[in-house]
């Protein structure tokens, strides 16, 4: 591994807010102390690292989720010595996690490293296509629903109500409408 950190930054919709995505890979260095205003969502992707946070130290590896939260104090470095550490990492605004829960503060994780398989595979494949391509409406499609769905599972808050009144109507009727118009979609 070399020491590595590319930085992308795309926005969540055309004039959206922006959010940023770090791939990093690093045989020895060694985050100092520091503290982010937005979520830091990072999966690991080769080695294994550790974080020191909320007094504690965090090992992961290959597959995990970390999450951190706005203002909290971390730090961040290879787990040995031979291994180096390689993760993707996306910072969300306090807002795109709140979004589809109930409350008003912000979610909060008990446990910073998650093991689920499914959406560790989902972000990274995310991750991997938006820095690739930072394309804002495909960053609007993707992203809010990704990280709803880590705060849906993984946190202490509560599920919101999805349900939308009549909705079931509508999609009729778009369908119906898209495909009358095939040759020419609205």
């Amino acid at each position: 591994m070399a020491e590595e950190a590319l930085w992308t930054r795309t926005r969540l919709g055309r004039g959206g807010p922006p959010l940023d995505l770090l791939t990093a890979s690093f045989d020895k260095h060694v985050y100092a102390p520091h503290a982010h205003e937005e979520f830091t969502v990072g999966v690991c992707v080769g080695g294994s690292e550790i974080i020191d946070y909320r007094g504690g130290h965090i090992h992961n590896g290959p597959g995990a989720i970390v999450v951190l939260a706005p203002g909290e104090m971390h730090t961040g470095g290879p787990a040995n010595s031979t291994d180096g550490y390689a993760y993707r990492a996306l910072y969300a605004l306090p807002s795109l996690l709140a979004d589809g829960v109930l409350g008003t503060g912000l979610p909060h994780f008990r446990d910073p490293v998650l093991d689920d398989p499914e959406l560790a595979a989902a972000l990274r494949l995310a991750h991997t296509e938006l820095s690739a391509c930072p394309d804002p409406l495909e960053s609007e499609s993707r992203l809010p629903w990704l990280l709803t769905a880590l705060a849906r599972r993984h946190s202490t808050a509560r599920a919101a109500d999805d349900t939308v009144p009549g909705a079931a109507q509508i999609a009729h009727l778009v369908r119906d409408r898209l495909a009358d118009e095939l040759l020419a979609p609205p």
